[in-house]
């Protein structure tokens, strides 16, 4: 699509507009002047019949027409049209003039009448008007073409026309000045931005700038500010990962370092151990990393939810974590209800969180101990939960509980903090609410995913 310029938009529609109602008045102007033109010379046409008419006499009861032909030389006299006449008589017929004119329109009285008509294929003005003489009528027809109303209708419309084409051209340059005065805070804006790095996210300033334009800008630093904190999350989630994994991998060379060197078979095994338990914890991080990259990411996640039965979730994803309990001496609990559990989720997401919820749950309970996941189920919500009997989390840490990276002082096992952090991650994305508790009566945590229904 080919770009358009807004200053010659503007102009084009207000050109467009003028030239449309200077040819509307153009129009109008030309039929007026053509209206007045034949008023004048309807009067003279009129004029030349009652001026005929006085040639006219009654002797011995018959009507005479008595101009002679030097008279009738000057009547005819016209060096730009074609003058004809006529004189006819009730009782006697053509008296006198030119029979080639049409016939009069019926109903022409005492009062004279001026009307179009066609004589030798061109068009003529004609007046016509009736006379009594005794006891004779005569009707007196004069006619012309219309060359000098057509010539001062159009001298009319220039000297009219020519003062509008001025004031058009006027109207545009002072159009295009104050579109130009109008755009310029835009086209100031517009530099500001071009100038800008591209790191730089702060808001643009709205001084000076029209209530239009204002508008836009705000748009325009509501953008740059989500931008700003995107880039932001990006920057620190960056920051903590490369943290995050310097550990385990400077533990990865250093037990690889050490398995070079042993001198034993129970040095190298210790060392190859210890290798493999590094490898592990730096693979699983990495693999927490990009859940949580992935989770965040998917900004239109609700274009790709569905309606999942959550107990029958929760029951395929805790059975893939059956023969770790097993492993761990853990009693692991399945509780869902028999009738489906209706959620609007996204399936692998909701399976992640599980996972991250059972994996906290082993990771930080006791051993041998109780971990249950659960669904329960309300008029208006779906309550997902995972309760495990491990030392508990205090309460003015559940909160934190759900940030990157934190862990809680003290806090045994092998996790880097992230597993919760994916946790809320994806219940924020779905519009779920996130909780933790301590059961009663005894020591663990339940943390509680609340799905609207």
């Amino acid at each position: 699509m080919a770009e358009t310029s807004l200053r010659a938009h503007l102009l084009r529609r207000v050109g467009l507009v003028t030239g449309a109602m200077l040819l509307l008045d153009a129009a109008a102007c030309y039929w007026t002047a053509l209206h007045f033109a034949n008023l004048v010379y309807d009067r003279w046409l009129l004029d030349d019949a009652q001026s005929l008419s006085r040639a006219l006499l009654a002797e011995d009861g018959q009507v005479e027409f008595a101009l002679g032909g030097a008279g009738l030389d000057v009547f005819r006299f016209d060096s730009t049209d074609t003058v004809y006449y006529r004189v006819r008589s009730a009782q006697r017929g053509l008296i006198a003039g030119d029979d080639q004119l049409p016939p009069e329109p019926v109903g022409i009285g005492a009062h004279p009448r001026v009307y179009d008509a066609t004589v030798a294929d061109q068009p003529v003005r004609v007046a016509a008007l009736r006379i009594p003489i005794g006891a004779d009528s005569v009707t007196i027809t004069t006619a012309e073409t219309l060359r000098k109303r057509e010539t001062l209708a159009r001298e009319i419309l220039w000297a009219m026309a020519l003062p509008q084409v001025a004031l058009l051209l006027a109207a545009l340059g002072m159009t295009w000045w104050s579109v130009s005065r109008s755009l310029h805070p835009l086209t100031q804006l517009a530099g500001e931005l071009r100038e800008r790095s591209y790191s730089s996210l702060s808001a643009v300033a709205e001084d000076g700038l029209p209530q239009e334009a204002r508008v836009l800008v705000q748009r325009l630093n509501e953008l740059l500010q989500r931008v700003d904190a995107v880039v932001r999350s990006q920057q620190s989630f960056l920051a903590d990962a490369a943290h995050q994994l310097r550990t385990p991998l400077t533990a990865v060379m250093l037990h690889a370092d050490r398995l070079g060197h042993a001198e034993n078979a129970g040095e190298a095994d210790a060392a190859l151990a210890a290798l493999r338990a590094a490898a592990l914890r730096a693979s699983r991080v990495g693999s927490q990393l990009l859940t949580l990259a992935r989770t965040e990411a998917a900004v239109d996640a609700a274009a790709a939810q569905q309606q999942i039965d959550l107990g029958a979730l929760a029951r395929r994803t805790g059975e893939d974590w059956v023969p770790i309990a097993v492993q761990q001496s853990i009693d692991f609990g399945l509780e869902v209800p028999a009738r489906p559990a209706w959620v609007r989720g996204h399936e692998s997401l909701l399976a992640d969180l599980i996972s991250n919820l059972v994996d906290n749950a082993f990771r930080y309970g006791h051993r041998p101990g109780t971990v249950t996941l659960g669904v329960r189920q309300a008029d208006e919500h779906v309550e997902l939960y995972v309760a495990d009997d491990g030392p508990g989390i205090p309460a003015p840490l559940r909160e934190r509980v759900f940030e990157r990276f934190f862990r809680a002082p003290g806090t045994s096992g092998d996790g880097c903090g992230l597993g919760l952090a994916i946790v809320h991650e994806i219940a924020r994305r779905h519009g779920a609410t996130l909780g933790v508790s301590g059961p009663p009566e005894r020591t663990g945590s339940e943390f509680r995913v609340t799905f609207p229904r």
